[in-house]
Order: structure tokens, then sequence, then C-alpha cells
């Protein structure tokens, strides 16, 4: 895979090249598919939660993000790429370029999700409070950062194929050098991923330990009401066997007594199924922390690749060059692969809920649907007389 100038030349092989090109279309396809059906599923429960409107902004920038990354490794300049495939021009490639960077609304959208749950489940912020006072700056913001620093890219004409890689983005110009685009880059992408990436770690860990001190707090409760009603239930024992006369009563009694007194200590399940006061609400509070953990786990495994891939050519003199390219082959296949999943992913994870509601309707049955049925209806949002949410 050579052409008539250094810059044409490629260090992949044809087989490689070809895999680069058309690893991402499959899951594009069907990351746009799980978007479309997740977007259904939001419309039908309304969009009332601001969660929900946060899913909905994420699912429409990854169908945005899936055909970007479907169709990087072909519309890339055909005269100058060293791509195999490359059959684009010097404006495909720009808008291309503006695309990639409108795309970091997606992660922008992540942080904002994981700025919700922490909101909701650790300081107790109701939904209208938060669609009132936050989230309209919030989608604001976004939006807006998001698409000045793309138009900014394409105004000053700084998109083209990248050195190392598949795809166009920004590129060292006459005009613009190699520090001058690292400058950008920062701006654009570098600082934003840093801070969303670190914001979602942080309020995830936020999350989990208040979870797990919620779980804790509502045990150490139940077992101070639990020791507190044997404590009070062998007073009104002992005054009740002072006025009695009886041989048998009072030995009958005497066995209450030190049978209770021997069991007030109990296992922590046994104390949160016999005592508490709400265990739904505990298992409420859990299930959130978990779909949080989930949704910060989808982040990570979609961008770490892009992440490593930066971090590695930033580690280079001038960015790194096409000869890069061998070593950072494996990343480039990764990324081709988990950028466009994004969409399953967030579907999956959206219907988990749900889904594991219809297992354990089907599991009490004595002849119970398959799993792969279960998330069949799940997903199609067929209800078949089980109390989902809607």
């Amino acid at each position: 895979n050579t052409a008539d100038s250094v810059s044409n030349v490629s260090y992949l092989s044809d087989t490689q090249e070809t895999v680069l090109a058309f690893t991402p279309i499959a899951p594009g396809l069907i990351s746009i598919w799980a978007s479309c059906v997740l977007i259904r599923l939001l419309y039908k429960r309304g969009f009332k939660s601001p969660m929900r409107r946060i899913l909905l902004a994420i699912s429409v920038s990854d169908v945005f993000t899936s055909v970007t990354s479907s169709l990087k490794g072909f519309f890339v300049p055909s005269e100058t790429s060293r791509r195999l495939y490359a059959i684009g021009n010097d404006a495909i490639c720009s808008y291309l370029g503006w695309g990639f960077t409108f795309s970091s609304i997606s992660v922008f959208y992540y942080a904002a999700l994981s700025f919700y749950f922490v909101m909701v489940v650790k300081f107790g912020m109701k939904d209208p409070v938060f669609a009132r006072k936050i989230e309209p700056y919030m989608h604001a913001s976004i939006c807006l950062f998001s698409t000045t620093t793309a138009t900014i890219g394409l105004a000053l004409n700084l998109y083209g194929e990248i050195p190392a890689g598949a795809g166009c983005w920004l590129r060292a110009t006459d005009d613009c050098d190699a520090d001058c685009i690292h400058t950008y880059s920062t701006i654009f992408a570098g600082a934003p991923f840093v801070l969303c990436g670190a914001l979602v770690m942080l309020n995830n860990t936020l999350i989990f330990c208040h979870v797990r001190g919620t779980i804790y707090e509502g045990i150490k409760k139940s077992q101070e009401r639990w020791k507190a009603n044997m404590k009070n239930l062998r007073v009104s024992l002992r005054a009740s066997l002072s006025g009695s006369e009886h041989t048998t009563q009072t030995a009958t009694t005497a066995d209450i007594l030190a049978a209770s007194k021997g069991s007030t200590t109990l296992t922590n399940d046994h104390v949160v199924k016999q005592v508490t006061a709400s265990p739904e609400q505990l298992k409420r509070v859990h299930r959130v922390g978990i779909q949080s953990l989930l949704y910060c786990l989808v982040f990570l495994v979609t961008y770490s690749w892009t992440m490593a891939l930066t971090t590695y050519r930033n580690n280079t003199e001038n960015g790194g060059g096409p000869e890069l390219e061998p070593k950072l082959y494996p990343f480039m296949v990764l990324r081709a692969i988990f950028i466009p999943l994004m969409g399953l992913w967030n579907l999956l994870v959206y219907v988990r809920p749900r889904y594991m509601t219809l297992r354990d309707h089907e599991k009490s049955k004595e002849h119970g649907e398959s799993s792969w049925k279960s998330l069949r209806r799940v997903i199609w949002n067929v209800d078949a007389g089980v109390g989902f949410r809607k």
C-alpha cells in the first residue's frame, strides 16, 4: 500500500488497512439501532425526568458519533491520504473533523448524568428542583461549548487527516504549527475529557460511599430498634412474672426470657428482613447506585482507548506520525470497535432494572420464559402484566 509521495505511504499492511476501515461499520450500525430503540423507549415513557432527557441527548449524540466513526476510514482525502479505501476530499474531511469535535458533547452528558445521580442520591435533590435550577444551564453550556469549539476549528481551517490513525481532526498547517495544534486540541478535547472523566469517577465514588453508608446506617438503626424492643419485652415479662404464682407459667416465661436475651445478636440479613422499617427504600438506593456505576463503566469502556491513544501521541515528538501506526494499531482497532458501541451499552444499562424485575417475576413461575425472551420484552416495551415502572 504505497503511493507517489512519502505522505501517502502507509506503515500498515493492506489487511490491517481493511480491518481498520471496515471494523467500525458493524458496531456503528448496532449502536445506531440501539440508540433509536432507547429514544423510542424514552419517548413512550415521556421526558418528565431529567435523567431521561440527559439519556435522550446522549442517544442522539451517539447516533451522530456512530455515523462519523463508521465513515472516517473512507472520507479522508483520496489524493493525499495513506488509507487504502480513501474516497473523500479536503472539504468532507473538514466536516468530519467538525463532527469529531462536536461528538465530545456525549462526554459532557455522561458527566452531567453522573452529576444528576450524585445530586439525587447523595444530596436528595428532587427532580423538579434539578430541572428548574440546574438542567437548563447544563444543556445550554454543553451545547454552546461543543458547537463553538467545533465551529472555530472549521472556520480557522484546522481540520485535516490526522498524522497517526484513521480519520480527520486537528492537524498542523502553515498558520498553526504543532504547538499551536496541541493548544487547540487541549482546549477542544484534552482538558474537557480529563475534567469529565475525573468528574464521573468522583461522582460515582461519592455515590458508592453514600449507598454503602446508607445501607450500613439502616442496618445499625434496625439493630438498635430491635434491641430496644427486646429490652422492653424483658421488662414487661419480668413485671408480669413478679405477680405470678403459677410455677409452670414461671418456668415457661423464664424460658422465653432466656431465649430472647440470648438472641439479641442476629445477622445483618435477618435484621434487615425482619425489623427494618423500609427495606424497599434500601433496595432503591442500592439500585440507583448500581445504575450510576454501570453508566460510569460505559464511559470508561467507550473512551479509554481514545484517551490511551491521545496520551501516547502527546508524549512523542511532534505528536507522533504515521510511523507510530504499527505500535498503535491494536488501540486503533479497539477504539474503532468500542466508540460506536456506546449506544448498545446505554440501552442495556437502561433496560436492566426492568429486566431484573421481569426475571424475578418469571423465576417465581413453574414454567417461566427464557432470559432472551425477557430481554426482548423489555427492549420492545412489551408489558405482560408485570408491575414495571413507567
